[in-house]
């Protein structure tokens, strides 16, 4: 969804709104999808995405709540009127939209965390509070002559992105869980939103994509998302195999925060850390040495009784799975 000032022609606000069947990952959803498909939840950005959602407004801006209220206004209209969404759920990117989410019916019920590195520091600096091995790891993957640069033809790169390393990540967890139906599911995220990053936001370079390239062969690739003055780490996936100790995952974070510096940006949010601590995910991204931050879970109920309804169906069918 989209706002546009009609007398200065631009944009001036932008809402994801995704529409998932709460069923999609389980296999009810393909043997009973009359019932599956009067299920849904709006989420933003796609709930397939450990990342944050939320309406956004250019930062030149110092005056959004009417565009707010125009987006939310939207989003209930159209939620009314598709009698299938049962819910909106959201984890605001900032915390300036908690009051807007309050404002507009939405209902805090759960917490979520991430770290954000400061990055408005000098390099050394910032480096050093690394973990040791993460730097040792930067270092070495530097003198290994390895280049990182930015997609000049985000058009075509999209597609090479999604056609061979989105695809990878699919492979990967289709190896790890044994090809299990709901842990694959829950990893296929559509061509369509890579489409939307490619059509909206790299335009206005609120995102960008970067490539590691060693020996004329491209080993990693990874998509960021920029807003005001923070940089969100987004879609990463690097080969393995013979390319596994070259370390191009930690090069290409360690060039984007060189470029953020560059540009004005001032925090990194690592966009989201497992619950669990003990989890790799977790010790790989707090390795960066960000502060831990609460993100709160926000939701706004359209059909109340019927979610009540829909969780039995659930549970009664989870046998399914």
């Amino acid at each position: 969804m989209a706002v546009e000032d009609e007398k200065e022609n631009k944009l001036i606000g932008i809402f994801p709104f995704f529409i998932r069947n709460i069923f999609e990952d389980y296999r009810i959803n393909k043997y009973l999808p009359i019932i599956s498909n009067n299920f849904q939840i709006g989420c933003s950005p796609h709930h397939k995405l450990y990342s944050f959602g939320g309406p956004c407004v250019p930062s030149s801006l110092t005056s959004c709540e009417e565009i707010y209220r125009l987006m939310f206004d939207f989003i209930d209209s159209y939620s009314k009127n598709e009698k299938s969404i049962m819910d909106h759920l959201i984890y605001p990117y900032h915390n300036c939209l908690d009051s807007a989410l309050i404002q507009n019916g939405y209902i805090k019920n759960g917490i979520k965390k991430t770290a954000i590195v400061n990055i408005d520091r000098d390099l050394n600096e910032i480096c050093k509070g690394f973990k040791r091995q993460f730097s040792r790891d930067i270092k070495k993957a530097s003198k290994k002559e390895i280049i990182i640069y930015e997609s000049q033809n985000y058009e075509e790169d999209i597609d090479l992105y999604y056609n061979q390393f989105q695809k990878l990540l699919i492979d990967r967890v289709i190896e790890r869980t044994g090809n299990c139906y709901k842990r694959v599911s829950y990893a296929l995220v559509p061509y369509s939103y890579f489409e939307m990053l490619r059509d909206v936001l790299f335009p206005k370079k609120m995102a960008r994509l970067f490539f590691a390239e060693y020996n004329g062969v491209k080993i990693g690739a990874l998509i960021n998302f920029y807003y005001k003055d923070t940089i969100y780490l987004g879609h990463t996936s690097v080969l393995r195999g013979e390319y596994n100790g070259l370390n191009a995952y930690k090069l290409l974070i360690w060039h984007i925060i060189v470029d953020g510096k560059k540009n004005g940006f001032k925090n990194l949010d690592v966009a989201g850390l497992h619950p669990d601590e003990t989890h790799g995910q977790y010790h790989f991204k707090m390795g960066f040495n960000g502060q831990v931050k609460e993100i709160g879970v926000y939701s706004k109920s359209y059909r109340y009784d019927e979610i009540k309804h829909a969780k039995a169906i659930y549970n009664e069918l989870r046998g399914l799975k």
